[in-house]
């Protein structure tokens, strides 16, 4: 089997319902298919908690004897319509498609039935998941099932076997608590996917949680299914360096730099005024606090990035402090960084951006409280009060602040050499770690310099940013101890 690595491989693609058998099938395996589709959609409950809700979507009687299957007759193309229909709504709710989580149900069910029970269902299920999506080891309570489990059957698999969803030889009837059911989940997913990652928390998952508190009504065991899939492939683009490179990678084509440099403002009345400048891998955005009695100018700088994403633009805002969690290989805190769906609106006669509106996409981005911008009429005052040698200005976060130079020189079989000055370079060995033999000069790659720390000695770093790989080099021990070396040529 292959491991998951991260992408919505299988739930979301939109194919027909049966289209990959239909042709070499006669209308009683047809009918034998759909109607065991349907005995099982109402069998386990998995669009509606309840009978009583199933009759409310369907607008017709699922009684004992009545069930969803014999609607219809003996026309197939009536339980087909039902079929299509139900598929259709799933679609539309959770991008996933029916007959595809049907089948990888029965095929999960089958594993369960080989399996028997487990000693420890939770461990169980995080071994699974920690080999398939974050490339651990195989422990040996998982050995024996791993080449039996397809990738889309694993998020049921798991669900099964925490008892999430029911059995095909179930007879539970209706869902008692899904609440309950959905608390469960994301205990076990917090100690699941928050392991060895670069946050503290999964972005994603606080975000489902949040949407799941605001709209109650969507919980139900395939909307448990759904979520189990996004949280799971979330993690598996985040959970090992060499998974978070190809997602950088990713990030990056989708990445683009509209015109934004300049002065902008929440309120042209407001002793607040915001300043973007771009640079090589993003965008500064300056929070500037101009105080006219005191001469001073107090400002912020946030890293911004933007990017092309689904159907619109998502902006990732980083917080100053970030950048310490980032170069120690800490998990940084989720309220350092934001994500922002956006909305830029260029003005056509001056074919420029004239406003940009922030919304966050969940809590984790509240600390940043910018919700939208417009280029300021006034920026040639603002201008001037940068400019103004007697107004004292102050960074808010002096001991986060950098440099970060792009300074990739040359690369060679062994090495890659980055420029320390005019006549000198770092020669880093690729042997560090092993995706240094992905560095390109399109990556991001070069020097970061800290002025002010917080013991106050000045720090350098060997930056390979794509890849989250930050080597200290601020001392001859740290250089000797990562291999790196100051030479004044290149050699091949």
């Amino acid at each position: 089997m292959q491991k998951c690595d991260g992408s919505v491989k299988y739930y979301g693609k939109l194919s027909n319902f049966m289209l990959k058998n239909y042709t070499v099938m006669d209308n009683a395996d047809k009918m034998e298919r759909v109607c065991g589709y349907l005995r099982m959609i109402e069998r386990t409950r998995l669009l509606k908690n309840t009978i009583e809700e199933l009759q409310q979507l369907v607008g017709f009687s699922v009684g004992s004897g009545n069930g969803l299957a014999r609607k219809g007759g003996k026309s197939l193309f009536m339980k087909d319509a039902i079929f299509r229909e139900l598929a259709h709504i799933v679609r539309q709710q959770t991008g996933l498609d029916l007959q595809e989580v049907l089948d990888a149900y029965i095929g999960a069910d089958r594993i369960c039935k080989r399996m028997g029970n487990v000693a420890d269902p939770e461990l169980f299920c995080q071994h699974l998941i920690w080999h398939f999506y974050a490339d651990n080891a195989v422990t040996d309570d998982i050995a024996t099932i791993i080449n039996k489990v397809e990738a889309e059957q694993l998020p049921i698999l798991v669900l099964l076997i925490l008892k999430l969803l029911p059995r095909l030889s179930a007879k539970g009837g209706d869902v008692r608590n899904i609440l309950q059911d959905y608390r469960r989940l994301f205990c076990w997913l917090s100690a699941t996917v928050n392991k060895d990652i670069l946050i503290q928390k999964l972005p994603l998952l606080t975000k489902i949680e949040d949407e799941i508190r605001h709209n109650p009504d969507s919980m139900c065991r395939i909307h448990l299914i759904s979520i189990a899939n996004q949280i799971l492939n979330s993690f598996g683009t985040l959970s090992t360096r060499e998974r978070i490179s190809i997602s950088n990678k990713e990030l990056l084509e989708n990445q683009f730099a509209p015109e934004v440099d300049g002065i902008w403002t929440e309120n042209e009345f407001s002793t607040v005024f915001w300043q973007f400048e771009s640079i090589a891998n993003g965008y500064h955005l300056y929070r500037w606090q101009f105080d006219s009695a005191r001469k001073s100018l107090m400002f912020t700088k946030y890293f911004m990035k933007f990017f092309h994403w689904a159907d619109g633009t998502m902006a990732l805002v980083t917080h100053p402090h970030a950048i310490h969690y980032l170069v120690s290989g800490k998990p940084m805190p989720n309220n350092l960084f934001a994500y922002l769906d956006c909305q830029i609106q260029v003005d056509d006669n001056r074919n420029q951006v004239c406003a940009i509106s922030f919304n966050t996409q969940s809590a984790d981005g509240q600390w940043f409280t910018l919700r939208q911008l417009r280029r300021s009429e006034k920026e040639e005052f603002f201008r001037s009060l940068l400019d103004d040698e007697r107004y004292e200005k102050t960074n808010s976060h002096a001991s986060d602040d950098y440099e970060f130079t792009l300074s990739l020189a040359a690369i060679t079989g062994d090495h890659l050499y980055i420029s320390k000055d005019e006549t000198t370079y770092y020669k880093v060995p690729k042997s560090l770690n092993n995706l240094l033999e992905e560095v390109g000069f399109n990556s991001n790659a070069g020097v970061m310099s800290f002025k002010n720390t917080s013991d106050g000695e000045p720090a350098t770093y060997i930056v390979f940013d794509d890849f989250n790989l930050y080597y200290d080099i601020s001392t001859l021990e740290l250089m000797a101890e990562h291999q790196i070396e100051v030479v004044d040529s290149i050699s091949v």
